[in-house]
């Protein structure tokens, strides 16, 4: 037999955020008690307001499944006397468990023999176990912030005033937060004030909807939607689509109602972005726009209540709009009046980070390092990308920005807007639009180069500058946002492509520090920054779906960068494409052996001591099995010298494995470990050689094949 389970948290007004990350921990608490318990259910489905967290569970079991445990006792010569007769021991075990000595047996043991028994536990009644089962997930909730109240040692996002939990149509008396619960919930705060008996878990979306309340989430937000759409369509627009916003507004009502307000069309001349966030940031209004994507002077709002008193509701919203917005146009007027040229030499008064100077001093080695960037990724765009470098920080000094929080998202933005009306080249505008992209996981990238390469820099200059004032990321702590700033800086150079010598960038970005600090233990800073950048690039990957050793191989190569031989980690899209070949060639038939044929050739090298030469000496070769393995080395390296530059992995990869059946025959028709010692060297340089040609794109020890022996 089993009954629908019903269990409601009634709570103080929780923010928008807090709902949502409530429902789904307690979600997940109920599924995993209700498993623990033996109590089979078939579904969980959650129900939020800012007022109320409520699941239900359908067809949870009346009873508990019993099950069979079987314990170990004493040892036997414990448990038994000297004639075979059960010990005060053995007894005691017994009748702690609840059951008969006859029912024990023997068993053997690694420590030699014991007595066991299997003892059937009866489930209890379900009722009887679920009270508890459900405080205890009440009050294990966590919040971003948890209040106390009523000189009680109780915590939750807001306090709690009611517990409703019925089992069928049965009162659970759950006890949580100096609370017992009832049957009883309460309908909407001002359109029904007054108590509601719930008739039954089935019943109970039904009977809060009758009293003003949609408890279902996913049935409210569908009605937003249509009101927000219905509500911008009739004002001649569309909603500015903002999945974030409707969210919020979902868990801000319990009876939603969306209606129309308007502006003075003149406020539609501050930039777009001005006018959204004066809608949205305080006020939670969505902005309207026409098919072109140009505003119109109105917004959608969302109240928690009927059409009762709307014209009033409306009024009132549109007066403190218009606040809001009179602000914003006197920050923007103020601001217009003096130039980003102008203010750069007023930056010198604002500190960037404590112990690396102003923002002035950042603005001198942004432009030495889009220079410097700009040159490998983007020559092009070298010259826009510098001024830019020079003016980005500008917009910090205006009143838009530094008057307060609320448009403290539009940095960067506003910066290109001044530039732009300040006769600054479109390429400059745009790069200060858009150096702080990506700011987050989920943002779009800079679409321009000179964008490309301020933003790279500032991020990189972020990510140096907290390593060498010491404010480096420790365990989960990250107050500056290094760790952001690198991911950006990352999936920058990933998703455009861009092959950058990581290790030579933080070498750039860190000389003007170590320059102005001559005693900064240098050699520290750059090992942990480059453990640091090597870490990031791993977690790309990861993100990106490529396997544990995959990625290592990958990271762990010797790339020929230049002139120079580089940690395969340096270059993050150039690991990221050798990582996703790898990957690729896993399920083919090619892969195990060549991942042998490499670790026979590094466990050989591995536990070689003495120095090698340097270079294969070719007359020492009089084994034919050794000019074999020279001969498909020279072959294997004129096959895939061309392909290293178009960047072709796969051919790469088979190209190595012709290799394989000439390595085969030199272990098998050489001994690599001569008495000779120039010729052991000699044979060790010539496996060394083969072997770098593979690190060359890949550490091939780091992968695991199936079967392997360790």
């Amino acid at each position: 037999m089993t009954r629908d389970l019903l269990f409601e948290i009634g709570i103080e007004e929780l923010p928008a955020g807090y709902v949502q990350p409530a429902l789904d921990q307690l979600e997940r608490g109920v599924r995993a008690a209700l498993q623990e318990s033996r109590l089979a259910f078939d579904d969980v489905v959650t129900y939020g307001t800012p007022r109320r967290l409520t699941v239900f569970i359908a067809d949870v079991s009346e009873t508990q499944r019993d099950f069979d445990e079987d314990a170990m006792g004493p040892a036997a010569k414990v448990a038994f006397d000297a004639e075979g007769k059960p010990t005060r021991a053995l007894m005691g075990f017994c009748a702690g468990k609840g059951v008969d000595v006859s029912s024990v047996s023997r068993v053997e043991t690694p420590k030699g023999e014991y007595v066991a028994v299997t003892v059937h536990h009866k489930g209890a009644p379900a009722a009887d176990v679920l009270p508890l089962l459900l405080g205890a997930v009440a009050t294990k909730l966590q919040y971003p912030k948890s209040m106390r109240w009523d000189g009680g040692d109780y915590r939750a996002g807001r306090p709690v005033r009611w517990l409703a939990a019925l089992f069928g149509d049965a009162v659970l008396p759950v006890s949580a937060f100096g609370l017992t619960a009832g049957r009883t919930t309460y309908g909407h705060r001002f359109l029904h004030p007054a108590t509601l008996e719930i008739p039954s878990p089935r019943k109970y979306v039904e009977a809060l909807l009758g009293a003003q309340v949609y408890a279902d989430h996913r049935a409210r937000r569908m009605r937003l939607d249509e009101q927000i759409a219905s509500q911008a369509h009739a004002a001649g627009g569309r909603v500015v689509a903002d999945e974030e916003l409707t969210d919020i507004n979902n868990f801000l009502q319990e009876f939603p109602t969306a209606f129309t307000g308007h502006f003075d069309a003149k406020y539609l001349d501050l930039p777009r972005e001005v006018i959204v966030t004066a809608l949205r940031e305080h006020q939670r209004f969505f902005a309207v726009e026409k098919t072109d994507g140009t505003l119109l002077p109105c917004f959608v709002a969302v109240r928690n209540g009927d059409e009762r008193g709307l014209d009033i509701v409306r009024r009132g919203n549109e007066g403190v709009l218009v606040a809001r917005l009179e602000d914003a146009k006197f920050y923007w007027d103020t601001d217009l009046k003096v130039g980003p040229a102008d203010l750069v030499e007023k930056l010198d008064h604002v500190v960037w980070m404590e112990g690396l100077g102003s923002l002035r001093a950042k603005a001198t080695r942004l432009e030495s390092l889009t220079a410097w960037l700009a040159e490998r990724i983007a020559p092009t765009a070298q010259v826009a990308a510098q001024r830019a470098a020079l003016l980005a920080k500008t917009d910090l000094l205006g009143e838009m920005i530094g008057s307060g929080k609320e448009y403290a998202s539009l940095e960067g933005i506003m910066g290109g807007y001044y530039a732009r009306r300040h006769g600054e080249s479109e390429a400059v505008a745009t790069a200060i639009a858009e150096h702080y992209l990506p700011r987050g996981a989920g943002d779009p990238l800079p679409t321009t180069p000179a964008g490309l390469v301020l933003s790279l820099a500032d991020k990189l200059d972020h990510v140096a500058g907290a390593f060498v004032a010491g404010k480096s990321p420790t365990g989960s702590e990250d107050p500056y946002g290094v760790r952001r700033a690198a991911n950006g800086a990352i999936r920058l150079v990933i998703e455009q492509g861009a092959a950058l010598d990581l290790r030579a960038a933080a070498m750039e970005i860190t000389r003007p520090f170590f320059a102005n600090d001559p005693d900064l233990p240098q050699a520290e800073i750059m090992k942990k920054l480059g453990e640091f950048l090597r870490g990031r690039v791993d977690t790309a990957l990861d993100e990106r779906g490529v396997p544990y050793d995959s990625r290592e191989a990958a990271l762990e190569a010797r790339i020929v960068m230049g002139n120079a031989t580089r940690p395969g980690w340096c270059d993050a899209a150039d690991a990221l494409a050798r990582a996703q070949t790898l990957v690729a060639l896993r399920g083919e038939s090619h892969f195990t052996p060549l991942v042998v044929l490499f670790k026979r050739v590094a466990n050989i090298l591995k536990a070689a001591t003495e120095p090698l030469p340097g270079q294969v000496d070719a007359a020492r070769l009089t084994e034919p099995a050794e000019q074999a393995l020279l001969a498909a080395l020279q072959k294997a390296r004129a096959t895939t010298e061309p392909l290293w530059e178009k960047h072709a992995y796969r051919g790469i990869l088979l190209g190595l494995l012709g290799m394989e059946n000439a390595i085969h025959g030199f272990f098998d028709g050489v001994m690599v470990n001569a008495e000779d010692a120039a010729v052991r060297a000699n044979r060790l340089q010539l496996l060394a050689e083969v072997r770098d040609l593979f690190l060359r794109g890949w550490d091939l020890s780091k992968v695991v094949v199936e079967g392997e022996k360790n």
